[in-house]
């Protein structure tokens, strides 16, 4: 018979001290603080996903994930996962046009496409913000076509 294991999961580490990141990111704790902070109604987790690699920090939105983020010496390398529905509207003109050829190169998982960025300077979060705009709201950015594709698809039609 299985125990049930208690308290927080594996994965869950204690965040790094704010002066070790600050050392780490230098000109970019700001960048990193944008990003991981992008609204007042997220939570972060600090976890460790491999053992023997920097801790990563999940930032989530109630019960959804927004993106990673891993801090890194100069820069911060953001991780996000665009559904078909999301990379299909940034693809059709929903962010910026220097980012297609970056979505089109994700590695696909069964989640979707893991969209990695590496920031540098305050501009950069543009990016990650137009992306977490289609990621959030993917048939909205991209118009009324997806909600009649999806809508018959639920009911078993065939769409023209």
């Amino acid at each position: 018979m299985a125990t049930k294991r208690s308290g927080p999961p594996k994965s869950l580490v204690t965040a790094p001290p704010e002066g070790e990141l600050r050392d780490l990111l230098g000109r970019c704790y700001r960048v990193f603080d944008r990003v991981a902070h992008p609204s007042p109604s997220v939570t972060n987790e600090w976890r460790c996903y491999k053992k023997g690699t920097p801790p990563v920090l999940k930032v989530i939105d109630g019960k959804r994930t927004l993106n990673y983020v891993r801090p890194n010496r100069g820069s911060v390398h953001v991780t996000l996962l665009l559904g078909r529905l999301a990379c299909d509207a940034a693809l059709a003109g929903q962010v910026p046009a220097h980012l297609h050829d970056v979505i089109r190169s994700a590695k696909q998982f069964p989640e979707g496409r893991a969209v990695r960025l590496e920031l540098h300077r305050l501009a950069d979060v543009a990016d990650v913000e137009a992306l977490l705009a289609v990621k959030l709201a993917p048939a909205a950015a991209a118009g009324a076509t997806y909600k009649r594709l999806e809508s018959a698809g639920r009911a078993g039609r065939r769409v023209p």
